[in-house]
């Protein structure tokens, strides 16, 4: 589109076609108003008036504020202005990218108020352009040349293996990655006319401030992107949130690659290109910035009392220095981060260095070396000493009673953020076995009430194995155990990426293993029970027959084989209204009534709920696909990610023990009747309120696969997992995150560190090993940090919140003078930060800066939290003009055309 086609936009005008309270479809802007909906469609606005004028532009609001919205905006505009524009974008990772394609299609069926047609389609409110993804540069230009979309998705990633398979001496891999890319440049303006795509947007682009890095993405994007006579895309919105992420000059580089920037300082490309507004949260009292509701929190660990660990650590510390003056190096974030790296093991590798940003983890730091000597010396004298920051870590993250309903649910849930690659498995272990201490305890509490420790210490010492639980509570089976073990799909939840290493062992026994002696547990046979549809116990977990406090009142009895087998599964779906008429047909199913109406765990929490909850309730009612998914959400996560199932089980333990008998009718009200007694007070019912409360934002935000059987949650059946480039699922894990379900414990290295949403249920971030700088330290808060939060919801309910930050270390140690170098120098340059403003930083420690008080920089909360003297310092000007200095956007109103 030509510039002088491109016009100009008011943010009343962007508001005409765009809502951005996804709460109000009739939403419209108003100048003057506080909130982030105003404040992003200022930000489409000014967007599109910077692109029309210099055809380039930066948007660098902070964290958490909305860029993919913005930019959704934008785009969604130009389809508006001209419907056969083709539009590029570029994200880190592939799960980034699968991100902008569900982002965008929510953003067409939710904030887009037209269907005309040209964005959204009139017949189902779809978006018109559907996003091709493209995982490689060569895909990419194939994808182009077909002429069947005009959205495209790739990763910057794929700038890094074009030469990935050229080992042979002498071949020069970097400019054979420029070579290779030029070629892909010349085949994507072929393919578009000569004219390149209308618009190029490219998310997280600090990924791209090293322009004169010697690596294959730098080389590669030059030719890439192209020279100023020849550029890939007409016009580029370039998104980041730490534009200076490490210097000013980042930002020449970045703008570099998609505009000619001459001879201009740092200051004047950001005024003329940038966008940047700071977050304010709306609460209940006003609005909030980060600095109203941030707690820093420096988490000391001691050696006090552990003879082995002070000589382990004062020997580390001083073949340490004697290393670092013997080599001249100086000191760098990221030592002393836990033992795991010296253990006598093979290293684990990533197996999918997909994310750039990876690279700067680690399977170990220049002290491997020496942690490894020690290790071996420690382990031949009887054992490895103790790692007390591990422990205070683990006390962090593990309630005080697993079983304790009162405490709300989300606060269960830990962010931990490590450098070395192996701690991630490590912390994951340690948590899952402080986890297993309780829920084991638990258990033998219902199932040997009697035991005054011996058994406890037995089983415990077997690390709650499979086989000691089954020599001693083997003989607590059913008669219809055998039967429900012969369902082919008895292992279903088993995952593919699950780490047996590092798992819940107690978890771990209602799980169905597909073979071996040890197959199933009386504890797994309660878990079939209550989801197989044989057995009547799985009622107890379906939804109420109208989906408040309904019951339900007959089953089916078919013929299988030579026996016949009730089944409650498809008549309760019937009865909901949700499945088909089954009647009396060839297959002769016989319809049998209940001698008594058949409640639900769903109804009898129900009549729990307050106004509140019940209105949630109501609404689902009304909704049925959707209140058939929350069921479906609800079932999977009290049976396989919560220790909902522990409490279910210890129940029902403790509810056969009365010895209760009658046919299975009888035993399924009298458990029923059992359970109502304590269930206000119970974890299912905190449970099933935390689903309730969260589940539309998650809804909104998990792909339409994931909502209809939410078999993710399937997998996740420990407290802790982590995530780094050898897990290749990890969306199931975000969603699991975003959920009260498991994981309540989520360790990562940089591989989250970007471009992902952890907020909905998160509150507490632990920096367990330090960032390399202040920029990559925000980007890990900002994945907690963010609107719509747990911190957002908590600011509108109480109009108090806290985001905890933990800083752990060992005190009197290089651990404590690492961080408090670090500490210091974040505290002095966030607000140059803040401002785009950022001097130099680098990732070596300045221990002459270290000072007894480095406390003093910890960020606290605000009493008044509402006051503010945040300013923005690149804020959208209604007085920039298009680029015919006339505010007269030029929107098309016809139909798209085919490609």
């Amino acid at each position: 589109m030509d510039a002088e086609r491109w016009g100009a936009l008011t943010p009343e005008q962007v508001s005409g076609w765009i809502t951005f309270d996804r709460e109000r479809a009739d939403w419209t802007y108003r100048e003057g108003d506080p909130a982030m909906a105003a404040r992003q469609a200022e930000g489409v606005a000014g967007l599109w008036n910077k692109l029309g004028r210099h055809r380039a532009a930066l948007l660098a609001d902070e964290v958490g504020t909305g860029k993919t919205l913005q930019a959704l905006g934008v785009m969604a505009l130009l389809w508006k202005a001209k419907p056969d524009a083709r539009v590029l974008v570029m994200a880190p990772n592939r799960d980034i990218c699968r991100h902008w394609e569900r982002e965008y299609a929510k953003f067409v069926r939710t904030h887009y108020k037209q269907s005309d047609d040209v964005v959204r389609r009139v017949r189902d409110g779809e978006p018109v352009h559907g996003a091709r993804l493209a995982w490689s540069l060569a895909e990419l230009a194939q994808a182009v040349e077909a002429r069947t979309h005009r959205l495209f998705v790739t990763t910057i990633y794929s700038l890094s293996g074009l030469m990935r398979n050229e080992h042979d001496e002498g071949v020069d891999r970097l400019q054979g990655a420029a070579v290779a890319a030029a070629g892909i440049h010349r085949r994507l303006k072929a393919a578009l006319g000569g004219r390149g795509f209308d618009l190029l947007v490219v998310d997280e682009a600090h990924y791209f401030r090293n322009s004169r890095g010697m690596s294959q993405r730098a080389r590669a994007a030059c030719s890439f992107f192209g020279p100023p006579e020849d550029r890939l895309g007409e016009r580029a919105l370039l998104m980041t949130a730490t534009p200076s992420h490490a210097s000013m000059h980042d930002v020449a580089a970045i703008l570099g690659y998609v505009t000619e920037v001459g001879q201009d300082k740092p200051d004047a490309l950001l005024k003329k290109y940038t966008l940047r507004r700071l977050r304010r949260m709306n609460g209940r009292d006003g609005s909030y910035d980060k600095y109203a509701y941030r707690h820093e929190l420096a988490v000391a660990s001691d050696l006090v009392n552990d003879p082995a660990a002070e000589l382990f650590f004062a020997l580390y510390q001083k073949l340490l220095v004697s290393k670092e003056a013997q080599e001249g190096r100086r000191f760098l974030y990221g030592y002393l981060e836990g033992f795991e790296s010296f253990k006598v093991q093979e290293s684990e590798a990533e197996h999918e260095t997909e994310e750039d940003v990876a690279k700067r983890d680690f399977q170990g730091a220049p002290d491997t070396e020496i942690l490894t000597r020690l290790a071996r010396m420690h382990e031949s004298l009887g054992g490895l000493p103790a790692h007390p920051k591990y422990d205070a870590l683990v006390n962090a993250c593990v309630p005080a009673d697993v079983f304790d309903a009162g405490v709300d649910v989300h606060e269960h849930k830990h962010l931990v953020f490590v450098r070395r690659i192996p701690s991630v498995r490590e912390i994951v272990a340690r948590v899952n076995v402080a986890y297993d201490r309780q829920l084991g305890q638990r258990i033998l509490q219902a199932l040997a009430p009697d035991d005054t420790g011996g058994l406890l210490r037995r089983w415990e010492a077997s690390h709650w194995s499979r086989e000691v639980f089954n020599r001693h509570f083997g003989g607590h089976g059913e008669a219809d155990d055998a039967m429900l073990l012969e369902s082919n799909d008895a292992a279903a939840e088993e995952h593919a990426d699950a780490d047996a290493n590092v798992h819940s062992r107690v978890a771990d026994l209602f799980v169905v293993k597909k073979t071996g002696a040890q197959r199933s547990t009386d504890a797994s046979n309660f878990s079939l029970r209550l989801r197989k549809p044989e057995s009547l116990f799985s009622l107890l977990l379906e939804p109420a027959s109208d989906y408040k406090a309904g019951t339900y009142g007959y089953h089916y009895r078919r013929q299988s084989g030579d026996r016949l087998r009730d089944e409650y599964a498809s008549a309760a779906l019937e009865a909901r209204g949700a499945g088909e008429k089954r009647g009396v047909g060839v297959v002769a199913d016989d319809k049998l009534d209940f001698a008594r109406p058949m409640p639900t765990l769903w109804g009898l929490m129900y009549r729990q709920l307050d106004a509140a909850d019940r209105e949630r309730i109501d609404r689902l009612a009304r909704e049925p696909a959707k209140a058939e998914s929350f069921g479906r959400y609800l079932k999977n996560g009290f049976l396989f990610a919560s220790p909902v199932i522990v409490e279910l089980y210890c129940w029902y333990a403790e509810f056969r023990q009365r010895g209760e008998t009658g046919d299975a009718q009888q035993r399924y009200l009298a458990l029923v009747d059992f359970l109502g007694a304590g269930l206000k007070d119970s974890l299912a019912f905190a449970y099933f309120r935390a689903a309730l409360q969260t589940f539309d934002a998650l809804w909104e935000n998990v792909p339409d696969e994931d909502r209809q059987g939410w078999h993710k949650l399937t997998g996740l059946n420990s407290p802790a997992f982590y995530a780094s480039g050898a897990v290749k699922d990890r969306q199931r894990l975000i969603l699991g995150f975003n959920s009260p379900f498991y994981p309540n414990v989520l360790a990562a290295t940089s591989v989250l560190q970007e471009g992902v949403n952890l907020h909905l249920q998160c509150r507490k971030v632990h920096h367990y090993g330090i960032a390399w700088t202040p920029g990559d330290n925000e980007q890990r808060v900002g994945r907690v940090d963010r609107l719509f939060g747990k911190v957002n919801a908590l600011l509108e309910r109480d109009g108090r919140a806290e985001l905890a930050i933990h800083y752990p270390y060992l005190a009197r140690s290089f651990d404590e003078e690492q961080l408090a170098s670090f500490v210091r120098e974040k505290h002095l340059v966030e607000e140059r930060m803040d401002a785009c403003r950022q001097s130099p930083i680098g990732a070596e420690i300045d221990l002459r800066r270290a000072s007894n008080a480095w406390r003093s920089y910890l960020r606290t909360p605000r009493e008044d939290m509402v006051e503010s003297n945040l300013v923005d310092p690149y804020p959208y000007d209604p007085k920039e003009e298009g680029p015919d200095g006339v505010y007269t956007p030029h929107l098309a109103e016809g139909r798209a055309e085919d490609p």
